[in-house]
């Protein structure tokens, strides 16, 4: 048999005894298409939480009785002063109270003499006890004493602007697409790790699967082109990774264009374009990553033992977009020649906005095809091991 035949008999039987298995089959499937909404409709709600907060213009102040002044400013400036719990330090330990401002009793006679302090309480260790009351607080406490100040320069007969010798015109140069695309970093983050992830039950089951079953021996005793056969299972579960990667881009576009997520669309509309940019990228990233769990699977003498050596790569690969993160990593040219950092880097210009041109998906490309072939052959080279053919646990 042909060593193109042998590719295209493989390539059936494997995608054919995959999809038989049907509850894998189906938990992936589901995850994948559910992914998309579930990220997005949680960013939504969050982003709902954070403008609610906003909008409520509602402020907790423990002993506002004792400053007019203060009270008198949060009223023009249409706050609502709320009064706190009595107990509502140990609630804000607790992240079960919002943010409180405290008046001390001596604030008119502080505030005559020119000097007031005020305590602002909150903890933040937890995110759930309002960052945006406490944004809210500071703000309004700074405008109050700006207006306090300005106040009384004008009563000794001095221009508030001897205060501001210079004036800070802001000119903030990102684009709403830019503000988007760093609000939802998770999306190009998840559907990498998709692409990883994805087709790892079908890379360890044609490989170490097999050898654990004790088929692979019989297989190799017949007349076939080994390169064939071998690229025959990759084909097998490239096609089935860059199935799962679809769905899970089919699952952001219906989330984005099909639900009532109306806060999130007035932040980003991703077009059909970007996507087009998304399903590029990751055609190639999805297929190369196979080869290598390939690959390392085929290392492992049973099923368990070669998901433990996958699981290595896997999380290898999530952390890269976590040193770009934290480590404020640039974009640059070198990035594109590694893998997920390539990746990410392109995903992440197509949703700013920013300008693509025909290196950043050829370079990718390249890069993963590379990988592909060299995984394949590696493979191809094993099998012919006894101790990796016969060696089972």
């Amino acid at each position: 048999m042909s060593a193109w035949n042998t590719f295209l008999v493989v390539v059936r039987k494997e995608l054919r005894d995959h999809l038989r298995d049907k509850r894998t089959a189906t938990m992936i499937i589901l995850l994948s298409v559910l992914m998309g909404p579930v990220i997005l409709i949680g960013f939504a709600m969050f982003l709902s939480s954070v403008e609610k907060k906003a909008e409520a213009r509602e402020v907790f102040v423990a002993g506002a009785q004792h400053a007019r002044a203060l009270t008198n400013f949060l009223a023009r400036q249409d706050i609502t002063i709320k009064e706190p719990k009595p107990d509502y330090r140990e609630l804000i330990k607790t992240g079960k109270h919002e943010p409180v401002l405290e008046v001390p009793r001596t604030f008119a006679a502080d505030f005559a003499s020119g000097k007031v302090t005020l305590n602002l309480v909150y903890d933040d260790t937890r995110q759930d006890t309002g960052n945006v009351a406490i944004g809210v607080l500071r703000r309004l406490v700074r405008d109050f004493n700006a207006e306090a100040a300005s106040q009384r320069l004008i009563v000794r007969g001095v221009s508030p602007t001897v205060l501001r010798a210079v004036d800070l015109q802001e000119v903030n140069m990102g684009t709403p697409a830019q503000r988007a695309a760093q609000m939802l970093f998770m999306i190009p983050f998840v559907a990498l790790i998709v692409c990883v992830t994805g087709c790892t039950a079908m890379s360890i089951d044609v490989t170490a699967g097999e050898r654990e079953r004790g088929s692979l021996e019989p297989l190799l005793l017949n007349p076939v082109d080994r390169i064939g056969l071998v690229a025959g299972k990759w084909a097998a579960v490239a096609v089935y990774g860059i199935g799962v990667v679809g769905l899970t881009l089919a699952g952001y576009a219906a989330a984005l264009q099909g639900m009532p997520l109306f806060k999130l669309q007035s932040v980003v509309a991703i077009t059909p374009g970007q996507f087009a940019g998304f399903g590029l990228t990751m055609l190639s990233f999805a297929p190369a990553m196979g080869a290598l769990q390939m690959l390392i699977a085929t290392y492992g003498r049973t099923y368990k033992e070669a998901q433990t050596y996958v699981s290595y790569l896997i999380t290898v690969v999530s952390m890269v977009p976590m040193i770009v993160i934290f480590g404020q990593i640039k974009d640059a040219a070198w990035q594109l020649f590694v893998p997920m950092l390539g990746q990410l880097m392109v995903i992440t210009r197509v949703l700013r906005g920013d300008t693509i041109d025909w290196t950043h998906f050829v370079v990718p490309l390249g890069v993963n095809a590379l990988i592909s072939a060299a995984a394949v052959v590696l493979v191809a080279r094993l099998l012919a091991r006894e101790e990796i053919v016969f060696g089972r646990a």
